[in-house]
């Protein structure tokens, strides 16, 4: 008898709406973002350029000091990649709430403690090619994410000291700023290091308004998102509004979260095995089947055997999945079934179903926790560089977590 198992993953077609027209690479260079934002210009009574060092330096350590700051505009996971539209709001120790749309589908975004969730429609995972045993279940939940799958991991690149960090280590191409007009206000733009890497400061505030950089690799880095955002700055209120609704999403929301990060599946045909009793042992071993998969996961096998006579007996098991690796499962049923007269029962069917959780009890705990630490650190001014690091994505490096 052949063991029944259930393992829907989905097609691997993208949406209609996904292949309307060609999606263009994020271009720096003389290139509108949504909302039809007018290019910088140089204004008709242009001041004489002025030195770009010192302007720099200040605008980056008031960054730095930031309680928390506003993205929105465009980003691309790598140079090239396709564009998303994202707004988001980012304290300074890396807690982050906002949106990210691409091809007109839109999902939320929350990250704390290293970790992404996403939540969004079916498409959005449709037109990512996400597909898992539990991937039915994606549609309107929170899905722990990789930074591939959600564009940009802004713990470790928009947290403001962390953002502040990378344009410093980008340096300076020119020694000189020049006055422009970026959507009626005045600013210097100053060009950075790199063919297209360059930021505006507004004259008067001093203050960053927009960052174009072709990648913004985080620290520990090799490579980076592309991006083209407005920047700034968000008020302690902001980021107490930001801290209090994660809290409430991490305790109330994240508990039944799914995640994406690896494509579970099994290794082979698990094996059902029925003794005396009855009692029946399901096994089997589930791989990760992907090639971008990232992180650990945590992966559970629910088992159910059923006999029209005797009804139906559950058993479950769990583990952790490894980006490339393999998970044994295993777990048994006993019917326990005494009678004064040897019975043997026949056609006894299993069915398994696999699916992942986002987070662990312990794991909702740690959240929680660093939440209420950050929090801290940010109202009281005391904030070091975001600890966003999420789990390691090969090449990707852009800081993601490991479990």
């Amino acid at each position: 008898m052949a063991p029944v198992t259930h393992n829907r993953g989905r097609g691997r077609g993208r949406l209609a709406l996904a292949a309307v027209g060609t999606i263009t690479a994020l271009g720096l260079a003389g290139c509108g973002f949504g909302g039809g934002d007018e290019e910088p210009a140089p204004t008709e009574d242009a001041a004489e350029p002025v030195d770009a060092a010192p302007l720099l330096e200040n605008a980056l350590a008031d960054l730095a000091e930031y309680p928390a700051l506003t993205a929105n505009g465009q980003v691309a996971p790598s140079v090239g990649g396709d564009i998303q539209e994202t707004t988001l709001t980012v304290a300074d120790g890396g807690a982050t709430s906002g949106t990210v749309r691409a091809n007109g589908v839109e999902a939320e975004m929350i990250a704390a403690d290293s970790k992404i969730f996403l939540r969004a429609g079916e498409e959005f995972w449709l037109d990512k090619n996400v597909f898992g045993p539990d991937s039915d279940q994606f549609d309107g939940s929170w899905v722990r994410s990789s930074t591939a799958q959600a564009g940009i991991n802004p713990q470790n690149t928009l947290a403001p000291p962390a953002l502040a960090a990378i344009l410093e280590e980008i340096g300076l191409e020119g020694d000189e700023a020049v006055e422009e007009t970026l959507d009626d206000t005045r600013a210097y733009k100053v060009d950075l290091n790199g063919e297209r890497n360059q930021l505006w400061i507004d004259a008067e505030t001093e203050q960053i308004l927009r960052v174009e950089v072709e990648e913004l690799v985080p620290e520990g880095g090799e490579t980076g998102p592309q991006v083209r955002l407005d920047i700034a700055q968000a008020d302690e209120a902001a980021a107490e509004e930001l801290y209090d609704n994660l809290t409430t999403v991490t305790e109330e929301e994240l508990t039944g979260s799914r995640d994406a990060r690896i494509e579970v599946s099994w290794d082979g045909q698990p094996a059902m095995e029925c003794v005396d009793g009855p009692h029946c042992t399901w096994s089997g071993t589930v791989r990760d089947s992907g090639a971008s998969g990232s992180g650990t996961v945590l992966v559970r096998m629910d088992v159910t055997f059923t006999q029209e006579q005797i009804g139906d007996e559950e058993c479950t098991d769990s583990g952790s999945l490894e980006a490339g690796g393999s998970l044994d499962l295993s777990c048994d049923a006993n019917y326990n079934i005494v009678t004064t007269e040897p019975k043997t029962y026949e056609d006894i069917q299993g069915e398994a179903r696999l699916s992942t959780r986002g987070l662990s009890g312990g794991q909702q705990e740690e959240m929680l926790a660093a939440l209420a630490e950050q929090r801290e650190a940010t109202l009281a001014g005391d904030t070091e560089e975001s600890e966003g690091a999420e789990e390691s994505d090969g090449a990707e490096a852009e800081g993601t977590e490991g479990e």
